[in-house]
């Protein structure tokens, strides 16, 4: 069925209820598969301890738990129980076997009519028990939606409100799912029940095609999109089609209601397709099943439907490729991270040349296949002859620089939920390898055998050794960066800032300061956040030096130059800091940065990977476009081999690739 045997360090219980499997993970928590004391099964989520200690939290959390169940019924998955004050905090729901709309469409394809008309009508029959409720969802997209064997459910409505609410103005804050999101919440102006209606159109358009037409390569690309004249949804039946351009309508007043739609799709022969093919059965992938647990950030990464591939090597019989970043954000994650306002994706590719000229077209060295998931780091040990990838699945893998072939898998599926960058990294002397996850390990590279567990059970989103080599840096998504002494094993400080989802660790050179990137919080998980952010820490002190950006976009990667005279910040474009003065410096072009950016060793070059899945080397000197490697896949990780002969690139598809720039 896909479920997950429990670990030892899972609890036995939660409330009354006995916990038999894993279900999935995300940004709030984890989810199980419980049973009550008569044998009925329930989803049990349970919030991790990080975020229940935050002091707003657990009120949203009751907001949450209490919208589920003024909908219940048929359209949710009821709330039968919940301790939000507990230790830990939980809510257990009916389980609903099924993947989410997402996962089925991902792996199976479109859907068709009639299974596409009775889809719509059952959404909007859910929307309209919403809507009757006194709420407005705000967040229906395809991860919110469970495909059941009697019909879509909705859930997750940690961002929904009363209707009567006076947070339905957004007041310059953005909730929601960007591309699924209406142009009112995109413009801070009231957001009613017709909002969801526009979102249920794009979760049509989705359904229909596999693609959302409003994704863009930057969060300001898709925002024109929604404000701008409706796309094209693809091809889809002309019943269909007309009733997604009614819900795009920009007058929410013009837009269709639930009724109107049940109207014209809720017939009974509508009704008696069935759900879309493939849905009578739970997901294999597990964390998209019922209950999926929402990120704590708001803005999905623009992406494009993966193509079909067949699964290399590691875990056989695992199905759905991204399943973890599919749990956050995707987010983050997954996963998750929002790209940055603003920022307008480059596509130039260079000169080209003098007229009549032909570039030719750089190919990879080597291209590495192995990984399931879409490889988040990549890190090669200092004498070059390892290279370290990660993936958002579960996979550490390594591999010999010299024959390219892998070498090991180093963790398999031990729940790395990494939204961050990097989650990898090597001691300066090579001897030790560090990873997070849910836990920090140092491993011996001579032996590769773990050799410490610094913390666990906690949420790491990145890792980081100092340049001595003395202490590991990691940080987590409420704000805290943890610096262990490397020898002893003993926490020597705790750098505590507001509750950002801090995504990115780096030492200066001289390792005087520790630079951290942080997540804009547009799903308003906390109240006192101000990311994203890019702050300054003394390591030794552990007091906070400066806080270079606050409140704006999320900062997903920062690195600093060899020399340690520039900081460079990833946030849908490039960002540079002199280090001199911490002044930003503005004669950087407009350089597309998807998730990544690392500086050869020499300083001479900046390499940042874009959403099209081109890596592009630039000239630090006079910031003039060097080269453009290129892909197919957005790139999510970038790293110079340490005689900068050789970069690594990790793409959302799974694969590596390696290009010989030297």
């Amino acid at each position: 069925m896909g479920l997950e045997p429990l670990e030892p360090s899972d609890p036995a219980h939660i409330g009354g209820y006995r916990l038999t499997h894993r279900l999935g993970e995300g940004g709030m928590g984890r989810v199980y598969l419980a049973a009550t004391p008569s044998g009925r099964r329930v989803a049990v989520k349970v919030i991790r301890p990080a975020l229940a200690r935050e002091g707003d939290f657990r009120a949203r959390f009751s907001r949450e738990i209490d919208a589920a169940r003024r909908v219940g019924g048929f359209h949710t998955a009821p709330v039968v129980d919940a301790d939000p004050e507990g230790d830990p905090a939980w809510v257990a729901t009916a389980y609903i076997p099924g993947p989410t709309l997402h996962h089925a469409v991902r792996e199976e394809g479109p859907i068709a009519p009639p299974a596409l008309h009775a889809l719509a009508a059952g959404l909007a029959e859910g929307l309209k028990a919403v809507h009757a409720c006194g709420l407005v969802h705000r967040d229906l997209k395809p991860g919110n939606i469970i495909l059941g064997g009697d019909g879509p459910r909705i859930i997750d409505f940690g961002i929904a409100r009363p209707l009567d609410s006076e947070s339905l103005t957004t007041r310059e804050a953005v909730f929601g799912t960007l591309p699924y999101m209406s142009p009112e919440q995109t413009e801070n102006s009231h957001v009613g029940p017709a909002s969801d209606m526009f979102s249920l159109g794009t979760v049509l358009a989705f359904a229909a095609t596999g693609t959302n037409p409003f994704n863009g390569d930057s969060m300001a690309a898709t925002i024109r999109r929604l404000i701008g004249p409706p796309p094209d949804p693809g091809g889809i039946d002309p019943g269909t089609r007309a009733l997604i351009a009614e819900c795009w309508n920009h007058d929410p007043d013009r837009r269709p209601t639930p009724e109107a739609v049940l109207a014209r799709l809720g017939a009974p022969e509508a009704r008696a397709a069935g759900p879309p093919p493939g849905t009578a059965r739970p997901p294999a992938g597990g964390p998209e099943a019922a209950t999926h647990p929402p990120a704590p950030t708001l803005v999905e990464p623009a992406r494009r439907a993966p193509a079909p591939r067949a699964a290399a090597g590691g875990r056989a019989g695992r199905a759905g490729g991204g399943r973890r970043r599919a749990a956050w954000a995707a987010a983050v994650a997954s996963a998750a991270i929002g790209i940055a306002a603003g920022a307008v994706a480059l596509r130039t590719g260079g000169d080209g040349g003098g007229p009549g000229s032909a570039p030719e077209t750089p190919e990879p060295a080597s291209i590495l296949t192995g990984h399931e998931d879409p490889v988040d780091t990549v890190a090669f040990s200092p004498d070059g002859t390892v290279l370290a990838t990660s993936d958002t699945g579960a996979d550490v893998r390594l591999w010999d620089t010299g024959t390219r072939e892998q070498a090991t898998t180093l963790i398999e599926d031990d729940s790395l939920l990494t939204s961050g960058s990097p989650v990898l990294a090597f001691a300066p002397d090579g001897t030790a390898l560090a990873t997070g996850g849910e836990s920090v390990r140092l491993w011996d590279t001579g032996t590769w055998e773990e050799k410490a567990a610094l913390v666990e059970e906690d949420w790491i989103t990145s890792v980081a050794f100092s340049p001595d080599g003395d202490t590991v840096a990691a940080s987590d998504p409420v704000g805290r960066v943890r610096l262990w002494d490397t020898g002893t094993g003993e926490e020597t400080a705790s750098l505590e800032g507001p509750p950002n989802y801090v995504t990115s660790v780096a030492f200066s050179p001289d390792g005087t300061v520790l630079a951290t990137g942080e997540a804009e919080d547009t799903a308003e998980v906390f109240e006192d956040s101000d990311g994203g952010a890019v702050r300054l820490w003394d390591p030794g002190t552990g007091d906070e030096i400066d806080v270079l950006v606050k409140n704006g976009p999320s900062f997903v990667s920062v690195a600093f130059s060899p020399d340690g005279g520039t900081l460079a910040g990833c946030t849908g474009t490039v960002r540079i800091w002199d280090t001199g003065t911490w002044q930003e410096d503005t004669s950087l072009p407009e350089v597309a940065c998807a998730i990544s950016v690392a500086f050869s060793p020499d300083g001479t070059v900046l390499a940042a990977g874009d959403h099209e899945g081109a890596v592009r080397l630039w000239d630090t000197a006079t910031w003039q476009e060097k080269t453009v490697l290129p892909g197919e896949e957005r790139v999510e990780s970038v790293a110079f081999g340490p005689d900068g002969d050789t970069l690594a690139a990790g793409h959302v598809d799974g694969t590596v690739r390696l290009w010989d720039v030297g």
